[in-house]
């Protein structure tokens, strides 16, 4: 079984054989790689967020207490009591008069009732038919579903200019 085995010999065989293996070109190594290696280093530090926090730890003493990272409310002053018992921005106001009493007569005011009154009244709303269940309006006025002009003195009279026209002494 050990016995050699040999290929019939051949003209090639007597051919150096060369290596065919590619030269690889060089490995792409970018120009900034120095200017990036610097900028790093300037910044950051080694290591800087591996492991616990280098902090300084809270003596004992001062403890978290009971309510003390809730709000506080500012702490109140003499004058903000006062202002409970009696508003210190206006004078005291006369009493209400009493149910017997008779109106004083003859006093004027400035006011103009007359202008106040109308800005004072509600507006009414339009009238509008909805038209779907989804709730599309229609403004009656305009629409002509409702009767706008039979109430006038002229409703279904000839006009005056077209019965001048019609009339045969005006040509």
């Amino acid at each position: 079984m050990s016995e050699d085995v040999h290929l019939p010999e051949s003209a090639f065989n007597l051919l150096p054989v060369e290596d065919k293996k590619k030269e690889k070109a060089p490995r792409y190594i970018s120009k900034f790689r120095p200017a990036v290696m610097l900028e790093r280093k300037l910044v950051k530090e080694p290591i800087r967020t591996m492991g616990p926090a280098r902090l300084e730890l809270p003596s004992p003493e001062n403890f978290l207490k009971k309510h003390s990272k809730e709000p506080k409310l500012p702490e109140q002053t003499q004058s903000s009591k006062d202002v409970h018992k009696t508003c210190s921005f206006t004078e005291r106001k006369p009493p209400v008069p009493r149910r017997n009493d008779k109106p004083l007569m003859g006093i004027h005011t400035k006011r103009d009732f007359l202008k106040e009154t109308p800005e004072l009244v509600p507006m009414k709303p339009q009238p509008a038919c909805v038209d779907t269940s989804k709730g599309h309006k229609q403004v009656l006025e305009n629409s002509g579903l409702v009767p706008k002009f039979i109430t006038r003195k002229d409703f279904g009279r000839v006009p005056a200019y077209l019965q001048q026209r019609t009339h045969p002494s005006c040509c």
